[in-house]
This record gives structure tokens, C-alpha cells and sequence, in this order.
């Protein structure tokens, strides 16, 4: 276990509190991590400047060192240098590219989508508008219940394979999300490793929700593992991964996984 070179951790409902603040024996240990010389990234859904926000009331980020890497909007990479968070641009701008293309025929199967669900009966709304959509790479539908979207993404992706359009999509709780095919934490998380030269078997994964669930259900061959307030499908897949799963909530859960694997005492 003292092989693993880089840990993601994704930040709402695990690195960070309900309460938004990331807990100080945490950030300690991220300390002791980067002593270590083992990686660090986020991996999460929020946007930069977002996730810059609560890791700076954390007492970590750029001026820290920590982490050395941002998964942002759950496919952008910005690389820690000289105090800053510069974006990976062959990367990002590939990422960039290739939304614009897509972006009008995802709008109308999200609005096709749409209209069809709430004629049986589901409460649903558009998520973002297009400008939005643009700027986070990621557009969706939110649901008034979570179990809605639950029964709704298997809907949105029978629609998309009957189509032949090329895109995927996963659930974040009530949200229904549309996004490229080369998106989503796994897919990214593996592009981050290979620039850093670190193998997919020595990287840790830690995460809670549903759109989680690619880089923690062995696809990648990641190590995962999860928190005791995961998702229940979270929990699901982290054991059929063969994975660990904390008996601790939020941070107190990523710090007893860090613990599991050696990697802080």
C-alpha cells in the first residue's frame, strides 16, 4: 500500500464537512502526504474558482502547495506551479473544443428529454441555460426527487444509445447530467496520471457520490474507496471493486482511509 503515488478526493461530501470546512487534522495529513511525496488532486464536480474558495478557508491551496492538482467541473485540470493553478491546455482546450461542437444537439435531447418525462409525471427542470452549459462543459436536468433521477438517467441513456449520439451522462443526486464521452472524473483522473507518469494501480480514489462511481468501480484499475455517508450505489460498487469502505463520515472517513492504506499514522 506505500506504492500508492497520487490520492483523489472528491470534495463535496467527503474532503469537505456538511458545513463546507475541511477538518484541521485533515489538512495535516495532506501535509504529511506531500512530505511523502505523494500526489494530491481534487476531483470534483465544482468549478475552479469554487473549489479555490473552500480550500483557502481550509488553509490549503496554492500558497500551501496542496494540492498539487484540480479536477474541476469534473474533467478540467489545472496543475499547481510557482504558487499558481495553471490549466492543462492541450487537455482543456481539447475538452473546450469538442463541447462547442456538441453542445446545440445536447440541449435539444435534454429539452426532448424534458418534455417527455414531465408528461408521465416527473417534476423536472432544465438545469443550466446554454451560457451556463458552455462555461462548466456539462449540461443537465434536476429532479424535484432523487429517486426521479434515479429512474430518469436510464431513460437519458437508452435515448442516447437508441440516437447513436456520442456522448454519456451520470446522476449527482437529484441532477441528471449530460457530458462528453472522454469527460467524468475517471476518464480525467486517468489523463492526470499519465501526465504525472504514475500507473493507474498506484492511485487511490476517494469519493461519495453517484458521479463518483467511474473512477471507484475498478474500471480503471484505481484503488477506491469511500465514506460511510456515500450513496448507497457508491457503496455498492466500492465493494464489488474489492475497495474499502469506512465505517466514518466526510473527513473523519477520508482520514481513516488514509490510515487503512498506510499512508498516515
Amino acid at each position: 500500500m506505500s506504492q500508492i503515488e497520487l490520492v483523489a478526493i472528491d470534495l463535496d461530501g467527503t474532503m469537505l464537512e456538511p458545513n463546507g470546512t475541511i477538518l484541521p487534522e485533515l489538512r495535516d495529513a495532506l501535509l504529511q502526504l506531500d512530505k511523502r511525496g505523494i500526489k494530491i488532486t481534487t476531483a470534483s464536480g465544482r468549478e475552479l474558482e469554487v473549489q479555490l474558495r473552500f480550500l483557502k478557508r481550509g488553509g490549503l491551496g496554492a500558497e500551501i502547495g496542496i494540492p498539487h492538482a484540480l479536477i474541476a467541473n469534473e474533467q478540467e485540470i489545472y496543475i499547481l506551479y510557482i504558487n499558481r493553478y495553471f490549466p492543462l491546455v492541450e487537455h482543456n482546450s481539447r475538452i473546450d473544443r469538442a463541447w462547442l461542437n456538441v453542445l446545440p444537439i445536447a440541449m435539444d435531447l435534454l429539452r426532448e428529454t424534458l418534455k417527455e418525462l414531465r408528461e408521465i409525471g416527473f417534476r423536472v427542470e432544465l438545469w443550466i441555460d446554454e451560457d451556463r452549459a458552455i462555461q462548466k462543459h456539462i449540461a443537465g436536468l434536476i429532479f424535484k426527487e432523487e429517486e426521479e433521477a434515479r429512474e430518469a438517467i436510464h431513460y437519458l441513456k437508452r435515448k442516447i444509445e437508441e440516437k447513436k449520439l456520442n456522448f454519456k451522462c451520470n446522476r449527482l443526486w437529484r441532477l441528471v447530467q449530460v457530458l462528453l464521452p472522454f469527460a467524468g472524473k475517471g476518464e480525467t483522473l486517468k489523463v492526470l496520471a499519465e501526465y504525472w507518469g504514475i500507473e493507474y494501480s498506484r492511485v487511490l480514489c476517494i469519493g461519495d457520490g453517484p458521479h463518483d462511481i467511474e473512477m471507484l468501480d475498478g474500471r480503471y484499475g484505481f484503488i477506491p474507496a469511500t465514506v460511510s455517508n456515500a450513496d448507497k450505489e457508491v457503496i455498492e460498487a466500492v465493494k464489488r471493486a474489492g475497495g474499502y469502505i469506512s465505517p466514518l463520515p466526510h473527513g473523519r472517513g477520508v482520514l481513516d482511509i488514509l490510515r487503512k492504506f498506510g499512508l498516515i499514522r
